[in-house]
């Protein structure tokens, strides 16, 4: 019989160490979504910036990482991919909008490089309240934003199995694809 209890932030992150290699997207989901942040637990992680989303490491291991997000109102990541990783998502306050690309079939199951021109497709959009947990794959180009329009803070946290370095991000306008390493800051203890 499957366990359906609460678990704190650092108790999953222990139950993620547990599962078989390689990850499977459906065993992630199904321990993330029994995420409960005990009291307190990520005081040290809430980093909100006037200037854009910020992403704060709880842990960080070779098999993966898990990140604290938080966004003001307004604030977006950019249109991304996720390298070869699984990513679960859990809204911990607040509610996401995740809005889905594809891109067209000229790239042939793979994708752009840096410096080249990418035609992207809105291919879906959805919400994502406290509570709920996105999970998404390496391929899947996706863009999370707050769209609170009455001024609420978003804080999500992210599981990225394994680590994500670099990711594709793709201009809305132009479609030119960039790699970046994301930016990540270390708790305040």
């Amino acid at each position: 019989m499957p366990t359906t209890s609460t678990l704190s932030l650092a108790r999953v992150r222990d139950e993620l160490l547990a599962l078989p290699q390689p990850f499977r997207r459906g065993a992630v989901h199904g321990v993330v979504e029994r995420l409960q942040p005990a009291a307190g637990e990520l005081d040290p992680y809430l980093n909100f910036s006037s200037s854009g989303y910020t992403r704060t490491r709880f842990y960080g291991g070779p098999a993966y990482e898990i990140l604290v997000l938080c966004w003001r109102a307004g604030q977006a990541s950019p249109i991304h991919d996720h390298a070869a990783s699984i990513c679960s998502m859990a809204v911990v306050q607040g509610t996401c909008s995740s809005e889905v690309f594809r891109l067209r079939d000229e790239w042939n199951g793979h994708g752009p490089r840096a410096g080249e021109v990418a035609t992207l497709r809105t291919a879906g959009s959805s919400t994502c309240s406290t509570g709920q947990v996105l999970t998404v794959e390496g391929s899947d180009i996706h863009r999370i934003s707050n769209r609170d329009s009455r001024g609420g803070d978003l804080v999500t946290i992210h599981f990225y199995l394994p680590p994500i370095l670099t990711m594709r991000c793709f201009d809305e306008d132009s479609g030119l694809c960039s790699v970046n390493e994301p930016k990540t800051l270390m708790p305040r203890l």
